[in-house]
């Protein structure tokens, strides 16, 4: 049973290390990876009514986590792997502390899609909480200051945050953002060919790995026959070494007959 969920494990980390978006693929002008020109962002703003003030504090950080203690609860955290963490408190006039109303994950995990770059800007999409219903995307652009903060919105009606991070010129991806100016277009395209590559990367991944389990776990084999079929994988190496041999290797020498 240790065995079983020690492979289970495995096989989640390597699909999830093929599927997963990551910081330190996307390559900006200035040839650095967004992981390390961007860092922890925070954004208060403040409401100020007759009985108190009510402070939306958000903590944005879409290539790490911001999953800590607000500096102002006692009890309450961001939730797990949040990105993007928007904590509500209320200081009434007669009492100069604050209470935490409400904290809430509006980006969390990694980005639902493969990023897209519209008009020119590199954008990320995030799903927020489970059961939430709201998403996040993050827009970066390269036009402003790259020191000022991120401008946030959120539309409650729409159940949807824009987050504009300004200054960061993205030049090139290893994830291979798609021009996006007709949002259906890019679906498609992000759809057919990067879905159709993990896939079939997923698959023979979970053949390899399945099977070398089962070989080694349940016939008890060892060394290369844990290979699932390595018969068949060595018949058919060893016919594309003939073949090569054949199309590249030297031919025998034949003397010449009088």
């Amino acid at each position: 049973m240790k065995s079983l969920s020690l492979y289970i494990f495995i096989l989640t980390v390597l699909v999830k290390s093929i599927t997963s978006f990551s910081c330190k693929d996307v390559f900006l002008d200035s040839k650095e990876t967004l992981d390390k020109a961007i860092s922890e962002k925070i954004v208060e703003t403040k409401n100020i009514y007759s009985y108190g003030i009510e402070y939306n504090t958000w903590y944005i950080d879409p290539c790490n986590t911001v999953e800590k203690q607000p500096k102002d609860s006692k009890k309450e955290f961001c939730p797990k792997n949040s990105k993007v963490c928007l904590v509500k408190a209320i200081e009434f006039n007669d009492d100069k502390k604050k209470q935490i109303l409400d904290i809430k994950g509006y980006a969390v995990d990694s980005p639902r899609q493969d990023p897209v770059i519209r008009q020119g800007d590199y954008i990320l999409n995030f799903e927020g909480e489970k059961d939430s219903n709201y998403s996040t995307e993050i827009r970066f652009t390269c036009a402003g200051n790259s020191n000022s903060d991120p401008e946030v919105e959120l539309d409650d009606s729409k159940k949807k945050v824009n987050i504009l991070w300004k200054g960061i010129c993205v030049s090139d991806s290893k994830t291979e953002p798609v021009d996006d100016d007709d949002k259906d277009k890019d679906d498609k395209k992000n759809s057919g060919g990067h879905f159709i590559i993990r896939f079939i990367l997923i698959i023979i991944i979970c053949y390899f790995i399945i099977g070398m389990c089962y070989n080694y776990f349940v016939l008890n084999k060892n060394g290369i026959d844990i290979i699932p079929n390595v018969d068949l994988w060595i018949a058919i190496f060893g016919s594309v070494i003939d073949k090569v041999s054949d199309i590249f290797g030297r031919r025998d020498y034949r003397p010449i007959l009088q």
